[in-house]
């Protein structure tokens, strides 16, 4: 059924008044936490079958799969396919007899009774609307980062979820179950790096693009209507040697799809930052650099520096974002993958700071990794990326685990193990997991900040905005930003209790 047809509004009023009356509300130790007898397996969806779905497949089928839900029916295809190349009998009993849908609507409709949780892992602009479908019903999420489209709809987020006392949710930030992770941060706790001041976050991700491709039909099968969700019916574009199509991975490049090289890994990258210095809502952020290349994609480099104000456990934090390329370097096969990712570390935009450091400590010929974040400390400093490699400078500040090859040492499902576990452990245990809403929401807005910074300095020569948590205050214009219209029938707003 095409979803430009359906009522979806009529069935988030429907799951709202539900949730007015009490029904459908986990509670810790109510509702649908109740009806997971002992030795019982959790029963999920999976909504998004693309690249990101079946990387954790093998995690998310630690419990049974009811539904798996996806536009395109390759992708479906797809996902049958990883299945059986597991050779693991008892994924494969979890997998068996997976109903299949098109659209996430058709699938509460069918099953939403029947789930304990689902994981999400759609384009971004697809994020918000299944999650706030799925929370209004009481069923327990797991939404992939950056969690939003938009800051708004990071509020929104926390709206629906605050309302539902006891929901587990997750947010898709691996790392943030890594061990690497806890000790850093363990260590900076404990005061290894003295008083820190300074952060400088940096990406290897080019997610823009410099020339707009030529449209094509969409691949028959393909429900267009319903892939492009609440955001506009854009043009179907195809991979090509020089980049990535629009489906399944090219939208990060376009603003009211994807969020951009920070949008990416932003959420990654500024975990560790974020959870080890307490950081939450920053109250400024200049942008010192946004380079565009092409009317309604996203910058090609970014720098953007976020002001944390003092709270009663620290001082004042920058906060420094760097991402894309530097000058010179096309955006072509040649010099960068179809992920946008350079083929060398030279062509990155990585700030001097973090090179000065390299060159300091002798790690000249061993670089650190093509992203990670440098914390700099009045006593030591600390190298960090997210994929588990950390260097303390000097290293009698903390054990030292060199930066990996993530070509050769790093393997994706293993390493996402560990968190989609969290999330099924916090659900039998009836506790918060450890990287819930309330934690990275917070987190997912500052990268829509950042979005809104670069923005402000392509389009209205404004290079600091002024932020309380919601909205820009010293720009309304640039406060046009913080939100987006949806098409109809698309609006999570709708249904609100």
């Amino acid at each position: 059924m095409n979803v430009s047809r359906r009522t979806a509004f009529k069935g988030l009023l429907a799951a709202g008044a539900l949730c007015s009356f009490g029904i459908g509300n986990p509670g810790f130790g109510q509702g649908r936490v109740k009806q997971i007898e002992k030795g019982a397996k959790l029963r999920v969806a999976l909504i998004g079958c693309g690249i990101q779905g079946r990387m954790i497949i093998n995690a998310i089928l630690l419990e049974k799969l009811v539904a798996i839900v996806d536009p395109d029916p390759k992708q479906l295809a797809r996902m049958d396919r990883e299945v059986r190349a597991l050779r693991d009998p008892a994924a494969s009993a979890n997998y068996k007899d997976v109903k299949k849908f098109s659209t996430y609507q058709d699938m509460f409709d069918a099953v939403g009774d029947e789930l304990d949780a689902v994981i999400i892992e759609t384009p971004n602009h697809q994020h918000i609307l299944p999650a706030v479908m799925a929370i209004r019903r009481g069923i327990r999420v797991y939404l992939d980062k950056p969690l939003v489209l938009t800051a708004a709809e990071g509020d929104l987020l926390l709206e629906e979820t605050r309302k539902m006392p006891g929901l587990v949710t997750q947010c898709g930030t691996y790392g943030h179950t890594f061990p690497s992770m806890k000790y850093c941060i363990d260590r900076i706790n404990e005061g290894a790096l003295g008083e820190v001041k300074e952060v400088w976050c940096y990406d290897d991700r080019v997610n823009s693009i410099f020339s707009r491709p030529a449209s094509m039909p969409p691949p028959k099968g393909l429900d267009w209507d319903s892939w492009c969700g609440g955001s506009p019916i854009c043009d179907y574009y195809p991979e090509t040697p020089d980049q990535d199509g629009m489906h399944p991975h090219g939208w990060h490049s376009w603003i009211g799809y994807g969020n951009g090289s920070i949008g990416n890994l932003g959420m990654h990258i500024m975990d560790v930052a974020f959870w080890a210095l307490g950081l939450k809502d920053p109250d400024s952020v200049k942008c010192h650099d946004a380079k565009f290349a092409l009317n309604g994609a996203w910058a090609y480099r970014d720098v953007f520096e976020f002001h944390f104000p003092a709270n009663e456990k620290r001082g004042e934090v920058a906060l420094h974002w760097w991402d894309g390329r530097n000058d010179g370097v096309p955006y072509k096969k040649e010099y960068l993958n179809k992920f946008g990712l350079p083929h060398r570390r030279e062509w990155l935009n990585i700030p001097p700071r973090v090179l000065e450091e390299e060159k300091k400590w002798g790690f000249e010929k061993d670089p650190f990794y093509s992203n990670g974040v440098l914390f700099i400390g009045s006593k030591a400093n600390l190298w960090f990326t997210h994929h588990g490699g950390y260097r303390f400078l000097p290293n009698s500040a903390g054990w030292c685990n060199p930066r990996i090859d993530r070509q050769k040492d790093f393997n994706y499902r293993r390493n996402t193990l560990p968190h989609v576990r969290e999330f099924y452990t916090a659900i039998r245990e009836r506790r918060e997991a450890n990287d819930n809403f309330e934690y990275a929401v917070p987190l997912a807005k500052t990268v829509c900040l950042g979005n809104i910074s670069a923005l402000a300095h392509n389009r209205l020569n404004i290079s600091e905005l002024k932020w309380n948590g919601s909205h820009v205050t010293n720009s309304a214009e640039a406060d046009k930003w913080v939100a987006k219209e949806y098409r109809k029938g698309w609006d999570p707003f709708e249904g609100r209790i």
